[in-house]
């Protein structure tokens, strides 16, 4: 009796997951011909859910025997990240010995030592996925923002390392607004990227299109990059587990919207992530993170400018889509992508290797209103909320009802917020 409740209760988790798998497959793009433009480089969802979704459950319903003990999974997980070290030094390794033209002997041993390094980072991987969706759903149960079914804690965190993908984004030159994306492979080039763009503006006159990097996918398992740190791994992860959380409320499931909508599901897993990636860190390693409490511009002050001689890249940008959004609203196109190109250069020259940007680079970017490509109140908007509740589990039911434009500033202004 007890096995056959325990086989309907995963049956009933298995059925629900599949929401979240549908969440994570379904967003695309029905133009044909932009299908067939990335077709050849389009990342496979499907049978990334049939390879990996079926490992997961399968542990859930039977155990996993012989786990190590926490000191042990931590020297596993520590040694996972600094073999990931070793292997981007080694590829870049490879890259400067045939780019100095190295005999094909000392290129082979440098790919044996990349094969080596790679071998021992997939061994290690599926206890490091274990061990890291422990912490996160532990840090969730701590902040109280993940429901518990018995031992069953819901949505499950789960994810699996994946090489760092990316994803087609589009938009028209003459505004900055984020058309469907296509979910790209990990294993694109950048001759092939830079093909793949022109092709798809050559559809249409008035699209910009780039092809972005990604660090992590909703998908379910989320897809995470494993080239990043313990702290950066748990962020990304934290982040598309939000994502879970939210495809169960009106915002999450919001986010297919786009514009404000999509902005704001990215912009509440950033902060959200924060403190959940920040107590699991806690968890794993006893080292407390401490961050500045974020502080409300205050009314009449001027916004902070970087000191003389000191190339501040978050102003810098902020400053380019504030220029770039006045050229458009003039209709003066040409002139702003002439000007991006000039910023473009600038930023190169700083050390900051933008391959391209365009209104497609401002719309991808922009959508984290958080970061530097965005300079919508949307952040200020959900950090004053989150500074008005009392925990994250408040802050997450307050803001998890928001579908539609407009939604979130109401209830900023009843928490305080004043532009």
């Amino acid at each position: 009796m007890r096995a056959l409740k325990g086989n309907y209760t995963l049956g009933l988790w298995t059925l629900a997951a599949m929401l979240l798998i549908a969440a994570g497959i379904g967003r695309g793009d029905s133009i044909e011909q932009l299908h067939r433009a990335s077709a050849p480089y389009e990342q496979d969802l499907v049978r990334w859910e049939i390879v990996h979704f079926p490992d997961k459950w399968f542990n859930l319903a039977v155990g996993v025997f012989g786990r190590p003990d926490a000191e042990e999974r931590l020297e596993r997980t520590q040694e996972f990240f600094r073999v990931g070290g070793e292997l981007s030094a080694m590829r870049r390794e490879i890259g400067r010995a045939l780019a100095e033209g190295a005999s094909d002997a000392e290129v082979a041993a440098l790919e044996g030592e990349r094969e080596r390094l790679e071998r021992r980072r997939a061994e290690l991987s599926p206890l490091v996925e274990e061990t890291l969706e422990g912490a996160i759903s532990q840090s969730a149960d701590d902040l109280g923002v993940i429901a518990r079914f018995g031992p069953v804690r819901w949505p499950p965190v789960d994810f699996a390392f994946q090489e760092g993908g990316h994803v087609l984004v589009r938009s028209p030159r003459d505004a900055i607004v984020r058309l469907d994306d296509r979910l790209l492979t990990s294993d694109i080039s950048l001759p092939q990227q830079d093909e793949l763009e022109r092709k798809v503006e050559s559809l249409d006159d008035n699209i910009s299109a780039i092809v972005a990097r990604i660090g992590g996918v909703a998908t379910y398992p989320a897809q995470v990059t494993p080239d990043t740190s313990l702290r950066g791994a748990l962020s990304v992860a934290s982040h598309e587990w939000v994502h879970h959380w939210l495809i169960f409320h009106p915002l999450g499931r919001a986010w297919f919207a786009g514009g404000e909508l999509t902005s704001v599901n990215e912009t509440v897993a950033n902060i959200a992530a924060e403190e959940l990636s920040d107590r699991a860190f806690e968890l794993l390693t006893g080292e407390v993170v401490t961050r500045e409490p974020w502080q409300p511009p205050r009314a009449g002050e001027p916004r902070p400018t970087p000191e003389p001689g000191v190339f501040d890249f978050r102003y810098e940008m902020r400053e380019t889509r504030a220029r770039l959004e006045e050229l458009l609203e003039e209709g003066k196109v040409e002139e702003a992508e002439a000007y991006l190109e000039g910023r473009r250069l600038e930023f190169v020259e700083q050390g900051h290797n933008i391959r391209k940007l365009n209104t497609a680079w401002f719309a991808f970017h922009g959508t984290y209103a958080d970061g530097p490509a965005s300079i919508s109140p949307i952040e200020p908007q959900l950090r004053t909320i989150r500074a008005d509740s009392a925990d994250l589990a408040e802050f997450l039911s307050r803001v998890a009802v928001i579908d539609e434009p407009g939604e979130l500033e109401r209830l900023a202004r009843e928490a305080g917020w004043r532009p």
